[in-house]
């Protein structure tokens, strides 16, 4: 006779509702690390999937997924010409507000260098590619728009020919990419009211044809030749050079620094609650048991059976949360705002979490039950 389960049948209503309750404890717990993954993996979507080497960014920033990042148009042609360049690309990246069928949504644009850059590297799920510098978009299908879409950035026109999924900025804001000459006049763009003023004061007003980039994507011909195109692009002073893992980091511990720790922290205290909540209920179990217990050591038993029985009641309190988080959990993330990722290393984690805790858990009856006296029954 298994005295656990005896046990749990005798108070199966409290039983599973405390399940539930540690069960949505734990998924509160995953939904955060699951936000955290889905906050990085949109943040460094660009970073990773453009494949690019070495980024030429402004000197005294940290790139433009950190900070505002200009630097001239020429710089490209210099890059070219370094030993060890087998090929590079600007970009640009700006916030902005897009109109679509009368609704305001707000995301980023990014301009890419075609024909260098036609955006192969974005995850379409629809569509094609870049196939001409001007006129044409690629846009993450959460803006709304469609294949064939005329998109108006302010006076711009260009058409949708590729959508992507998933192909958001840090902030869970869609991403539009066109063409860089599309991009910068879209970037310089200025109210008539605003160009007639400058010209007034003699102001020269910017075009896109004479704007700056935000950076130079670098494709190296060899990794090996990383060290040595670094020193010599440092060397002109107003640019300086980061490789693609660098960017991540600045990003990782630079903006989102204060959001890994804040999620880290309500993890800790939703893990904590769910420890106490497995506690509490064992050690009540455990003093209604106290008649039982000692009836149990006064014909002999060990506390070897007595400590299994209470073990096992956490194990399968924990296994019964961690089955309605599993299976609450796709149910209801597909509803969250941000997206969420779960890596299937998240999951193990949490299941040797949950037996952890189980097993702290348990102690605190264990210890009650071991307190308890055989003479206690005739009391």
């Amino acid at each position: 006779m298994n005295l656990a389960v005896k046990d749990i049948r005798a108070n199966l209503a409290r039983f599973l509702l405390t399940g539930l309750g540690v069960g949505l404890t734990l998924l509160a717990a995953m939904s955060m690390t699951g936000l955290y993954h889905g906050i990085v993996a949109d943040a460094l979507a660009i970073i990773d999937d453009s494949g690019a080497d070495l980024w030429v960014i402004q000197a005294g920033t940290e790139g433009p997924f950190a900070e505002g990042s200009s630097i001239d148009r020429r710089t490209l042609a210099r890059t070219l010409a370094v030993p060890g360049v087998r090929a590079a690309r600007q970009f640009t990246l700006q916030s902005r507000r897009f109109e679509i069928r009368g609704a305001t949504v707000r995301g980023s644009l990014i301009g890419l260098d075609y024909p260098a850059d036609r955006g192969d590297w974005i995850p379409l799920q629809a569509g094609r590619s870049l196939a001409a510098g001007r006129g044409e978009a690629i846009a993450d299908e959460s803006t709304g728009l469609r294949l064939g879409d005329v998109l108006d950035l302010d006076g711009t026109l260009v058409t949708v020919v590729g959508l992507a999924r998933h192909y958001l900025d840090s902030s869970g804001n869609p991403v539009v990419a066109l063409g860089i000459n599309d991009a910068l006049d879209v970037q310089t763009r200025r109210p008539p009211d605003a160009v007639a003023i400058a010209r007034e004061a003699g102001r020269p007003v910017l075009t896109g044809r004479g704007a700056n980039v935000a950076a130079i994507m670098v494709d190296l011909a060899s990794p090996a030749d990383a060290a040595a195109v670094r020193r010599t692009i440092d060397r002109w002073g107003d640019v300086v050079v980061m490789s693609a893992e660098e960017q991540r980091t600045v990003f990782l511990y630079g903006r989102l620094g204060r959001l890994r720790g804040q999620i880290l922290m309500f993890t800790a205290v939703l893990l904590l609650v769910s420890a106490v909540v497995i506690a509490v209920t064992i050690y009540t179990m455990t003093l209604e048991k106290r008649h039982e217990i000692a009836l149990l050591k006064l014909i002999g038993s060990p506390n070897g059976p007595i400590v299994s029985m209470i073990l096992q009641q956490a194990l399968a309190l924990g296994v019964l949360g961690y089955g309605v988080a599993l299976l609450l959990g796709p149910l209801i993330w597909p509803w969250f705002p941000r997206r969420l990722v779960q890596p299937p290393q998240d999951f193990l984690m949490f299941a040797a979490i949950v037996l952890a805790l189980c097993g702290l858990g348990a102690l605190l009856g264990i210890w009650k039950a071991l307190q308890v006296e055989a003479r206690e029954v005739l009391s």
